[in-house]
């Protein structure tokens, strides 16, 4: 045992005296003795920087409420909740510590029902005139408090042909403006800016068109996140209910102290819900690596899986984030990302890189992502939706709704270099390219609409395969579709397309069979005697669908025509025994805790059952086993709506 100190010291009268902290823990140790538990009760810390008197050398009661929220995070102790009352708050909170379990976590709760907004911007009120609706500011280093985002470029290892862009960002009303390179240009155009750092000051030029920067909300980037430790692995922190915006983090590229708008910092088990999440100039929410934890890339190694992830990040909207909105490499391993609404991604179409998207997860081992909606913006060419990118193992995408990534470059769904088992279940994909280049791909139970599908393999031989529900590493290989599988999915679409890129080096083992293929659909084509296109027992029907998918402000309606045909398939039910064993991670279709991972529910959760007593159809084939013959009409998004 720990040694306590002595209990006495000297008074400067040689009067014995016990100190009140040497009494507490003189008190901790008799309780300690006794059997008795140690913690003090959990308390809330209250946070009111609108409140009279409020100041971060008060209590943090209701009565004497803290001014900042990093004076709450300095308080708390496991256990503790921060309560953050209404109210923009322009500080980069700094977690010093975490819980010590999830029964013990450190919560940074908004107030219920109020609006609590954590911004990584300032409000500008000295712009001067310079006519035509052209503003300048200028502003000494010291205002940036050793962080200038209009001083650093965008930059990372898969950035490409970016041409000068900031991480800085101007605002009106919170809406972003567009950087421009030259004065002339923002002379020209409304809703644009140019900056020029140097001699230790910054001056921006904005075009406010018709506003009066000074007499409206003005803002401009100055912190480049709004919820990130500087320690590396702090375990069990919730942050829920706030209002997050105009931060300015540095492109991630896999290496770097890869930051968000929030961002884990590499720890455990933290819970990040209910928060809206707006103009990241890069990526949301981060649970990507850190510099203190090299990567060997090569080698796949990387930090046990009792010691990073698990983290739940669930009822988020992200939206306008300039890179992605939630990015993980290997600090997102058994995670849950579900019932997020992440929307216009790079919205403004100025990153060209390799790592843009909705979600990116690298090492998504023991992940699900269950009933996210991912949409973007029409004609843009550079992000995806859904992208699972090396080693993704014993991972389930699930229940999703995917929409408007709709051209070849921007895959709304891509399993890159990959050993599975990868479960892609009842998800709806709209407009939409899906990508597999790796092994152990399970499509069962989706709904494809004017899609493109390319399968091929991918020749580097160091992507990496673990033990099972492990991040210790079991090997490397190249991915050549081993072991792939599309059963009971639903194609629909005349400009539907099937790309087949199969020069393996060795064999495939890809079977397609008991799909359904409407309005034109195309099968899976023959390729060679390593793939003899779609199987015997599914159906080519010539019904017209007449799909029709639309938003209704929040709510995204799907209606369509289904044959009776298709009801009268006897379709398998998928489980973890009939699909079978995935080679090299060598498991089965697993849920986390190693039980079966059986698909017995449907995109809303019905029952998928061959029961007859139970379903009369049986196992329906798509996403929907409440499908009826003739035109239905589906609420697919919120799906409480649905039910």
């Amino acid at each position: 045992m720990k040694r306590i100190g002595k209990l006495y010291t000297k008074h400067p009268i040689h009067k014995p005296m016990v100190t009140i902290p040497r009494l507490i823990r003189f008190l901790g140790l008799c309780l300690l003795v006794a059997g008795l538990p140690t913690a003090l009760p959990a308390k809330t810390i209250v946070v009111d920087r609108q409140a009279v008197g409020a100041n971060d050398g008060n209590k943090g009661t209701a009565a004497s409420p803290l001014r900042t929220i990093q004076a709450g995070a300095n308080l708390a102790q496991p256990g503790d909740t921060i309560l953050v009352k209404a109210g923009i708050y322009r500080e980069e909170v700094k977690p010093p510590r975490g819980g010590t379990s999830a029964k013990l976590p450190i919560v940074y709760r908004a107030d219920p029902g109020e609006v609590v907004s954590v911004r990584g911007s300032e409000q500008i009120t000295n712009w001067v005139n310079q006519g035509n609706g052209v503003w300048m500011v200028e502003l000494a280093d010291s205002f940036f408090n050793g962080y200038n985002p209009f001083a650093v470029l965008v930059k990372g290892a898969w950035l490409h042909g970016v041409p000068k862009y900031h991480l800085g960002d101007v605002y009106l009303n919170s809406e972003a403006f567009r950087e421009k390179f030259t004065l002339l240009e923002v002379q020209s155009q409304a809703n644009t800016w140019y900056t020029v750092t140097t001699g230790g000051k910054t001056q921006i030029w904005a075009n406010f068109g018709a506003a009066n920067p000074n007499t409206t909300v003005t803002e401009i980037n100055a912190r480049a996140t709004g919820f990130f430790p500087d320690i590396t692995g702090l375990k069990y922190i919730v942050i829920d209910g706030f209002d997050i915006r105009h931060h300015a983090p540095q492109w991630v590229d896999h290496f770097e102290l890869e930051k968000g708008s929030i961002g884990t910092r590499l720890g455990y088990g933290w819970i990040i819900q209910n928060c809206a999440i707006s103009n990241s100039r890069n990526t949301g929410i981060s649970l990507g690596v850190t510099k203190e934890t090299p990567f060997d890339w090569n080698a796949g190694n990387f930090p046990a899986m009792e010691t990073i992830g698990h983290h739940i990040i669930r009822n988020n909207v992200i939206k306008r984030c300039g890179q992605l909105g939630i990015y993980g490499i290997y600090g997102a391993v058994a995670t849950l990302i579900e019932g997020n609404v992440i929307s216009e991604t790079n919205y403004r179409n100025e990153w060209n890189g390799a790592n843009t998207g909705d979600i990116k997860i690298l090492f998504f081992i023991d992940g699900i992502l269950r009933n996210n909606l991912c949409y973007g913006v029409p004609g843009l060419n550079n992000v995806h939706g859904i992208w699972l990118d090396w080693g993704a193992q014993n991972a389930r995408v699930t229940g999703n709704l995917i929409v408007d990534h709709n051209n070849i470059y921007a895959r709304g769904l891509d399993l890159e270099i990959d050993n599975g088992p990868t479960v892609v279940d009842n998800n709806i994909l709209i407009n939409s390219t899906v990508c597999s280049s790796s092994n152990g791909a399970i499509f069962v139970h989706n709904l494809f609409y004017n899609y493109t599908i390319t399968m091929g393999k991918d020749g580097r031989n160091f992507s990496p395969y673990y033990f099972p529900h492990s991040t210790k590493l079991a090997g490397t290989t190249a991915t050549r579709n081993l072991h792939n599988r599309w059963y009971n999915n639903i194609f629909i679409g005349g400009n539907a397309v099937i790309y087949m890129q199969m020069d393996f080096v060795g064999k495939a083992d890809i079977i397609a069979d008991y799909n359904v293929y409407l309005d034109a659909a195309h099968p899976f084509p023959p390729v060679d005697t390593q793939f003899t296109g779609e199987g015997k027992n599914s159906l080519v029907d010539p019904t017209k669908t007449g799909l029709q998918f639309q938003f209704k402000g929040d709510t995204a309606l799907l209606n369509f025509t289904f044959p009776n045909s298709a009801l009268q398939m006897t379709n398998p039910l998928i489980t973890s025994q009939s699909i079978g064993k995935v080679p090299l991670p060598n498991m089965f279709m697993e849920e986390p805790d190693g039980t079966p991972r059986n698909i017995t529910s449907d995109y809303y959760g019905n029952p998928i059952t061959p029961d007859i007593a139970i379903h009369p159809y049986g196992v329906v084939v798509g996403p929907f086993q409440r499908v009826l013959p003739g035109l239905n009409r589906f609420v697919v998004w919120p799906k409480s709506k649905a039910l």
